[in-house]
């Protein structure tokens, strides 16, 4: 017993010693986290102060300064993940959950295709009405203004989504409306959600991979054919011509195929799924081919570079429709200029808005309301609006109110909407060049929160015959013009 104890402390001591040396000597390659997380800079006695010790911001600082800068940090968090993984079935990849026979799967997909991101017709509807409209506005310059709805795993797999998300009781989804108001609106749509799920039974190799998030890389081939014979109708002008030489076979999935088992980050990578891979070749590339903006996520990363060039004359891909392609995850990001967004648009010979079902909730990340904006300078919304898109499109701020809305057995749709209210108010004397609308949105608050006025607003709106919502707007508008009346 004794031998065993002395063994394990000298094997402890001697864990410390080679990490000790690797931090001040990096004598052994330590093979980089995958992810994205950001890394301290190495602890310095320098910032120690009397103040900072007695509050113990010194200390705490120090010590997260050390864990991600100790030697050999990298390996030491991959056996810890490799344990928990093998003994407990646990993930340490945020956001990321395993489901029945091994398939690996982003947990917003889930959420999306059960319907607990649910965000509600009336923000779908303005969103689809105003793209509607810069489509229209786009028309006139002969430039096809095309909405591509990319599949998602969640949907197209969801015998294997785990049983304690409860898949098989769906509540109405983002997909099903916005793929639905845009048919009713004659919205040019290609829908490869659809698309891929009619292939399911009957393709031949995987669509989408088991240790991957988005499509299959024999997929991408797929959907990058479909989109350039639909262009090609839908423009009348040509297509590049490709076709697939052969298929290259692969033990191993390759290359985004296994981006989530990357994510893990273990000792021993999961068993991997045999991968097909297209060769594909360009028989004849069209001259003066369309120059084409792209509003897409990352789907769009496994087109841009092997079909993306080849299809377009020029291409401008805007990613998430914040930063600028192939600069998107470098520190800064190289964030797009939108100065000028009307001339830029009509620039373009084709515009491709691209969103997988994970992102339908983000409502286009903003786009359609920049470009509705651009082509009608005149309109302006009230912060109120902008407040409940940030909240839609920050993932963190949106998944809290996701979780306080089943919580307080409210819709989601109400829970952004009461967020951003009080975002609004909060905000309101801060708010620079306040408009209208914005002033209106301030009066109309404070109504719903005076309950004398409440009560005369509810008789008028009984006597009228009206909704009390509508009876608190027409109101405000009234106090407002009023208001202007005087000064």
């Amino acid at each position: 017993m004794r031998s065993v104890k002395t063994t394990l402390v000298f094997l402890i001591l001697l864990s410390w010693a080679i990490s000790l040396l690797q931090t001040h000597f990096h004598i052994f390659r330590d093979k980089p986290l995958m992810g994205y997380y950001n890394k301290k800079l190495p602890p310095e006695l320098r910032y120690f102060t009397w103040k900072r010790w007695f509050s113990s911001i010194f200390q705490d600082d120090f010590s997260s300064r050390l864990n991600d800068n100790i030697g050999l940090r990298n390996s030491l968090v991959r056996v810890r993940n490799q344990f928990d993984y093998s003994l407990f079935g646990l993930l340490h990849a945020e956001g990321f959950v395993e489901g029945k026979n091994g398939y690996l799967y982003e947990e917003d997909y889930i959420h999306e295709y059960t319907g607990l991101y649910f965000i509600g017709t009336r923000a779908i509807e303005k969103k689809l009405s105003r793209l509607k409209n810069v489509m229209d506005s786009l028309a006139f310059y002969d430039i096809p203004l095309i909405l591509i709805f990319e599949p998602g795993k969640a949907s197209f797999l969801p015998e294997y989504i785990p049983d304690r998300f409860h898949p098989e009781k769906r509540g109405e989804t983002n997909y099903e409306w916005f793929s639905k108001q845009a048919k009713e609106l004659g919205i040019s749509c290609l829908d490869l959600n659809r698309y891929f799920l009619l292939m399911k039974d009957t393709s031949r190799y995987p669509l989408f991979p088991r240790n991957g998030m988005h499509w299959s890389l024999y997929g991408v081939q797929l959907a990058a054919d479909t989109m350039s014979k639909f262009f090609a109708g839908f423009t009348g002008k040509p297509m590049p011509e490709f076709h697939v030489q052969g298929l290259r076979f692969s033990e191993n999935s390759l290359g985004t195929d296994y981006d989530i088992g990357d994510l893990l980050n273990l000792v021993c990578p999961l068993k991997r799924s045999p991968g097909v891979y297209p060769m594909v070749s360009f028989r004849s590339i069209p001259d003066g081919s369309l120059p084409a903006l792209v509003v897409a996520d990352s789907y769009y990363v496994n087109l841009v570079e092997s079909y993306g060039k080849k299809m377009f004359g020029k291409q401008d891909y805007w990613y998430y429709n914040s930063s600028v392609y192939p600069h998107q995850n470098d520190i800064p990001q190289v964030k797009i200029d939108k100065t000028n967004l009307r001339e830029k648009l009509k620039s373009y010979g084709v515009i491709l808005l691209m969103v997988s079902e994970i992102n339908l909730h983000c409502c286009f990340w903003n786009f359609a309301d920049e470009a509705f904006r651009a082509f009608h300078p005149e309109i302006r919304d009230s912060r109120l609006y902008d407040f409940e898109n940030t909240i839609r499109i920050d993932r963190g701020w949106f998944r809290f109110l996701v979780k306080k809305s089943v919580e307080q057995k409210l819709t989601l749709e109400k829970m952004i909407r009461v967020n951003a209210e009080y975002m609004f108010l909060s905000n309101y004397q801060n708010i620079e060049g306040k408009g209208r609308q914005d002033s209106i949105e301030y009066l109309r608050l404070g109504i719903k929160n005076n309950p004398g006025w409440m009560t005369k607003i509810t008789r008028k709106a009984k006597k009228h015959n009206i909704p009390v919502d509508s009876m608190i707007l027409l109101d405000a508008i009234y106090s407002y013009d009023q208001s202007k009346k005087k000064q």
